[in-house]
């Protein structure tokens, strides 16, 4: 419950200073027209308003002494947040994020897969070996040659070869 009103008034800060920042770094456009610089501060105003009803219904909803308790239960919550599936599958995301041009597509792809599985319970590993396999090649397929993205094929040389010798079998 703390942690809720905590991200709201980050996200109302971080809003503002958005709005601030485009207005402050964007050139002007011509007043008969919606600039590049308006755009962004028009989401940004909406996104405002909504982080302000928030806080709003939160303030309704809840009593001062929960909110007070639950600040005083903020740090044990906090602990019990990063032992969480939820908190180690973000991880794992951002990992990959992080690996995804070193390693490669098929590389990154195929590990994530296979961990996010455990992560959810899986205990059989040859299914979930060969369903993230068939998975990473229906994805590999349709972003590399169905929509023509070229995906990162790593800088580790034996990745990089493979990556190379599965493109050679789909082609362009």
């Amino acid at each position: 419950m703390a942690i809720e009103l905590i991200v709201n008034v980050l996200l109302m800060v971080g809003s503002v200073f958005c709005y601030w920042y485009v207005g402050a770094t964007m050139p002007t456009s011509p007043e008969s027209e919606m600039g590049a610089e308006q755009w962004p501060q028009l989401l940004l105003v909406l996104l405002i308003i909504a982080i302000g009803f928030n806080l709003y219904n939160y303030f309704k909803s809840n009593k001062k002494e929960d909110i007070a308790a639950a600040f005083a239960d903020f740090f044990p919550s906090v602990f019990r947040f990063v032992k969480s599936k939820l908190f180690i599958g973000m991880f794992m995301l951002m990992l990959m994020a992080v690996l995804y041009e070193p390693l490669g597509f098929i590389t990154t792809c195929l590990l994530f897969m296979i961990g996010y599985g455990l992560l959810l319970g899986a205990r059989r590993l040859v299914p979930l070996i060969l369903s993230s396999a068939v998975i990473m090649v229906i994805l590999y397929v349709g972003f590399s040659v169905f929509l023509g993205i070229m995906l990162p094929r790593g800088w580790v040389p034996f990745l990089r070869s493979f990556a190379l010798f599965v493109e050679s079998l789909f082609g362009r």
